[in-house]
């Protein structure tokens, strides 16, 4: 049985080549896009098989011996899901986060959660980093275009992006029991009454405190935080810290879960099964292969198996098979 509360690991499931020749893989790229009918298996076999840095650089290659980019190449040869699993993985990772986070906030209505998975799993420099990038791109901040939220979700965002995080490995147990104790005290039904206080505790504390501070406020309430959130909150500002708190206890177990319901029920969420899998790969899809398999007790390599077909499943299954 996982603790609820576990130590963050980090295993990943791809890495870099130690033979690396990015002129090689760059001609093989150009081969498999030039054979009839494209050849799709070689290009997953090189993308799906490098590092980040290795990718990029194999695209550095190839531009300087042809007109167009590898993915503006790779975009005219591939379609579907293939061609977004391939483009993700030679986007840069900045680019992909900003991008990303970008059609999370301005769709029809802001996707909470896939803007607190984008944020809130990434460290202090990775948000400012994509905070800065966000601006340049689309000419506008992000809590300019979380116009459309509501405005305690869009003042949770807003503070997050401030990256202001301890970021200490420490843990200070008494002060743990002194805020628990103010949450309690202050009471569910004034938590939306006194949200700054509740955001001050939650962007400021490092991740390791504010499981320390989840706990202690169980111990006092005899409800675990989630609990009291559904009964406190409501809307957009529920789903960001449901979504928040879950990340905090673990973010392994986060991405797990977010993972399952892209794939649960009819239809398949593509694009969060897509991005997970590739911003994880690098990091720790391989303990969140692990902690799928134990919370739903089938791997989740025969999950996408079962709700993924043609190169689009090869290409997925080559990525988190390690």
């Amino acid at each position: 049985m996982t603790p609820r509360y576990w130590p963050y690991q980090c295993t990943p499931t791809v890495y870099p080549v130690e033979q690396f020749d990015a002129v090689a893989d760059a001609a093989s790229m150009c081969k498999a896009m030039k054979s009839p009918g494209v050849d799709e298996q070689a290009i997953i076999d090189v993308v799906t098989k490098r590092g980040i840095k290795q990718r990029l650089e194999i695209a550095d290659v190839y531009q300087q011996h042809h007109p167009n980019t590898l993915v503006d190449d790779l975009k005219s040869k591939l379609s579907g899901n293939l061609e977004h699993v391939v483009v993700a993985l030679l986007t840069p990772l900045q680019d992909y986060y900003v991008k990303e986070l970008h059609d999370a906030i301005s769709g029809r209505k802001p996707d909470e959660r896939s803007i607190i998975e984008l944020l809130c799993t990434i460290g202090n420099w990775g948000i400012k980093t994509v905070v800065e990038s966000y601006k340049k791109q689309y000419g506008k901040s992000i809590e300019d275009d979380l116009k459309d939220a509501s405005g305690q979700f869009k003042r949770l965002i807003v503070s997050i992006c401030q990256a202001n995080r301890d970021e200490n490995v420490g843990l200070d147990l008494a002060q743990a029991q002194v805020d628990a104790n103010d949450l309690f005290e202050v009471g569910e039904k004034q938590w939306k009454e006194e949200n700054s206080r509740f955001n001050a505790l939650i962007i400021t504390n490092s991740y390791q405190q504010l499981r320390q501070l989840f706990l202690e406020f169980e111990k006092i309430s005899g409800d675990d935080i989630e609990v009291s959130i559904e009964r406190a909150f409501s809307g957009s500002i529920k789903k960001g810290l449901l979504a928040f708190v879950k990340c905090t206890k673990s973010k392994v177990g986060f991405l797990t879960e977010r993972l399952h319901a892209a794939m649960q029920g009819i239809g398949t969420k593509d694009r969060v099964l897509i991005r997970i899998i590739v911003l994880r790969s690098e990091i720790d899809l391989g303990d969140i292969k692990e902690t799928f398999e134990k919370r739903y007790g089938k791997s989740l390599e025969s999950w996408i198996a079962g709700d993924t077909s043609g190169d689009y499943k090869k290409a997925l299954l080559s990525i988190i098979s390690s």
